[in-house]
């Protein structure tokens, strides 16, 4: 078995490749949120960035061998743009996962303790 990664712009790297020559497609592309102001994360609106996936997408369609697998992050603002890009060019969505995070707690909060706390019980 022969494995190979790409790295560059999804829509270029996938220009290059063959019909139907990979067996999996496994991407994190930008989420469209302008994180930190960088414009290659920036999307003119939630359209242009559904729009934008589709495009890839029908790339990655487009070279994926018959049973071929896309997994592609997305973030948790803007994944269902991504995941209506993907359907729109011509993908199954088979299964989301998500990663489900808490933050805001101070790295040193005990949550037991304030929950005793919350409900005055003691030891």
């Amino acid at each position: 078995m022969r494995t190979q990664l790409h790295l560059g712009d999804a829509l270029d790297v996938l220009a290059g490749l063959d019909d139907a020559s990979i067996d999996a497609v496994i991407c994190d592309p930008p989420y469209g949120l302008g994180v930190m102001g960088k414009a290659w994360d920036t999307a003119a609106s939630a359209r242009d960035y559904q729009a934008w996936c589709e495009a890839w997408a029908c790339q990655a369609l487009r070279v994926l061998r018959p049973g071929g697998h896309l997994l592609a992050f997305g973030g948790t603002r803007t994944y269902h743009r991504l995941a209506c890009g993907v359907e729109d060019a011509g993908l199954d969505v088979r299964d989301c996962l998500a990663w489900l995070y808490g933050s805001g707690f101070p790295k040193s909060h005990d949550v037991a303790k304030a929950i005793d706390k919350l409900f005055k019980t003691t030891d």
